[in-house]
């Protein structure tokens, strides 16, 4: 071989072997004194967190444990974990990647047990990392999704009287991200194990068959047990997309991931407060359409949307939203959005009320169709509106957005006008 030839090729494979190494934050041991039932001294018996901080102006004080799948006999530490981690972080997260030992070499307790650790050292050293203790929760693929249903499955309290400051919190996730994972939730059994997950975020494709089957299957056990869910179910994706980063369909699940973390309240220490109020149109009730609270003071509170459809038997123009909804303290810009100026809910028509009521129970008559059908004729369900109408400024000439202060147990009133 020529020398130029050889030195090129030398210089190809030196250069490959520093793409293959990059410069990354070194690993936390999570015993640092050894792990119990280690047997051996390798770096795959010693479990570890890699930490990736966000900057100061970035940081929202949450922290995810990062758990990259790979059929417990290998970690895809890659694009499960590192390009993960690295997005978490630059979306202001506290992201921590979890290297944890695998078969065959450990065993079920052993990978549990280190998932375990991970998410309590975090939570002992959250004054450390800047984040919130109280959010600390966790991102798993495949195995690594079926890893974080299994420990919280079977969640350990802290002991107050631990010796190692780390044993003293909670193994329990204060949020759940599972994507594409199998796992098996017992579906008679005690029922509060079940009812105990924590708000829970699910993403596959249909492609992945079975693994979406079994996530279904997650989602309606969680839906029965009135655990808060949000599921994302892709037409096409192959297993193991990870973030699907650079793909202009699946590479949209981490925003719709950030969204539900907002929606959830979990990236805010405040405590969230129910809200009741009312909404007026150039002083009548709006008939049909939506409030939107857009906060100031807290950049990471989630956005507050109330629809108004005025079903029920309240007063028009009433609003009632749930704390788990509503909004934290502060200030809020308005936006009132109209969506029809002629709307009247069946559940306010007591000719209907009569009607599906009899319908529901199979005693409606030939004459009561009838009567149907003439009332029908003489309703207006003509268009009532072209366009829908923004209304962010109680009046259309001033100059300023219109702001509230929201605060607890104060009730609100929210009047725009059209001119």
């Amino acid at each position: 071989m020529k020398p130029l030839l050889a030195g090129l090729i030398l210089s190809l494979h030196v250069a490959a072997a520093s793409a293959a190494a990059p410069s990354l934050p070194d690993p936390i041991l999570l015993w640092p004194e050894g792990a119990p039932g280690a047997t051996g001294t390798s770096p795959e018996d010693k479990p570890a967190i890699t930490a990736f901080l966000p900057d100061e102006k970035q940081r929202n004080g949450t922290a995810i444990l990062v758990v990259p799948g790979g059929g417990y006999t290998i970690r895809a530490v890659d694009h499960e974990g590192v390009l993960v981690a690295q997005w978490l972080r630059d979306h202001g997260y506290a992201a921590f990647l979890l290297r944890y030992r695998l078969n065959p070499l450990y065993e079920r307790d052993h990978w549990v047990a280190d998932g375990e650790r991970a998410l309590r050292y975090i939570r002992a050293h959250a004054r450390d990392y800047r984040v919130d203790p109280s959010r600390v929760g966790a991102l798993g693929f495949s195995a690594g999704s079926n890893l974080l249903v299994d420990l919280t499955l079977h969640v350990k309290p802290g002991d107050p009287a631990a010796r190692d400051p780390v044993d003293r919190v909670s193994t329990r996730p204060d949020f759940l991200v599972l994507g594409y994972g199998f796992m098996q939730i017992p579906q008679n059994g005690d029922p509060k194990v079940v009812a105990n997950f924590p708000p829970t975020f699910l993403y596959c494709t249909v492609e992945d068959r079975s693994n979406l089957l079994n996530m279904l299957t997650l989602q309606g056990t969680l839906v029965r047990n009135n655990v808060p869910v949000e599921a994302h179910f892709f037409q096409n994706g192959i297993h193991g997309t990870g973030f699907g980063l650079g793909d202009p369909v699946l590479g949209q699940w981490p925003l719709l991931l950030d969204n539900w973390m907002r929606t959830n309240g979990l990236l805010v220490s405040d405590k969230r407060i129910a809200l009741t109020g009312m909404l007026r149109l150039d002083g009548a009730p709006l008939q049909k359409g939506m409030l939107v609270l857009r906060p100031l003071d807290a950049a990471h509170a989630p956005v507050v949307v109330v629809y108004q459809n005025n079903t029920g038997t309240g007063p028009l123009g009433q609003f009632v939203i749930p704390a788990s909804q509503g909004p934290v303290p502060g200030r809020y810009r308005v936006e009132v959005r109209q969506d029809a100026t002629r709307w009247v809910s069946n559940s306010r028509e007591p000719f209907m009320i009569e009607m599906m009521e009899k319908q529901r129970t199979n005693a409606l008559t030939d004459e009561d169709r009838r009567r149907w059908g003439e009332y029908l004729r003489q309703r207006d369900l003509s268009p009532s509106i072209d366009r829908q109408r923004v209304f962010s400024r109680r009046h259309p000439g001033d100059k300023r957005d219109y702001v509230v202060e929201i605060a607890a147990g104060r009730e609100l009133t929210i009047e725009v006008f059209s001119r």
